[in-house]
């Protein structure tokens, strides 16, 4: 993890200006990129290098004001220190896990460090992460005429987490705790009502009877 030392001082605050002003124009872009730069300034006043690293991904975690981890192009994770006591974070707009943000990063050669947190989450994202969640399990048993038969049903009401089409789908659910559904459909049937998308609220209903058969229902969940 990158840690944040020392006082902000004018070129740091300089630098964060012009990173604030160069995001906004591209808060738009949901590509995942990371970029490392390293730029030198000379005269008048001392020489300053300056390094600077830019990562665009999803929210893997969140604490405000202590620390924000994005899961960038290829599944990598990259972890900022967002202690602003020295007044050298910056976040702006709502982070919401799960959703896209924008970290730009800036270390001089004198140890100096700023970070700027940009949202890149849709409007109303944050309003579907604080919705209520829901978890429920029941099992109905049915006896005659035929045979006796037992059926599970599981019910999760969250915000997706993760998401591999005809592979899996993990949702967050009530204590932000992890509910991951298999989309295999060979030995499960999925019912999907519209697209799935990670920060996107649902509601997944998983059955399975006593027969092995399985049935996945995934649909968005309302407010």
């Amino acid at each position: 993890m990158k840690r944040i030392a020392g006082a902000a001082i004018a070129v740091c605050f300089l630098i964060g200006a012009n990173a604030i002003a160069q995001d906004n124009s591209a808060a738009q872009s949901q590509e995942k990129m990371h970029q490392e730069t390293k730029t030198k300034k000379t005269g008048p006043g001392p020489n300053v290098k300056t390094k600077t690293e830019t990562v665009v991904g999803t929210v893997k975690e969140y604490d405000a004001g202590k620390k924000i981890k994005l899961t960038g192009p290829g599944d990598k994770d990259y972890s900022f220190d967002l202690d602003d006591k020295d007044e050298t974070a910056r976040v702006e707009g709502s982070i919401v896990v799960g959703q896209m943000a924008k970290v730009v990063y800036h270390k001089t050669d004198d140890g100096r460090e700023i970070v700027t947190v940009l949202s890149e989450a849709p409007k109303g994202a944050q309003a579907m992460a604080s919705a209520p969640k829901v978890h429920s399990e029941t099992t109905m048993k049915h006896t005659g005429p035929g045979p006796d038969t037992k059926t599970k049903t599981e019910v999760v009401v969250g915000t997706v987490k993760a998401y591999e089409p005809g592979k899996k789908l993990t949702v967050a659910g009530p204590k932000d705790k992890d509910y991951s559904f298999d989309l295999d459909e060979k030995d499960n049937s999925v019912v999907m009502k519209d697209g799935v998308a990670v920060g996107q609220r649902v509601k997944v209903t998983y059955t399975k009877t006593d027969s092995g058969d399985k049935i996945t229902s995934i649909a968005p969940a309302k407010q």
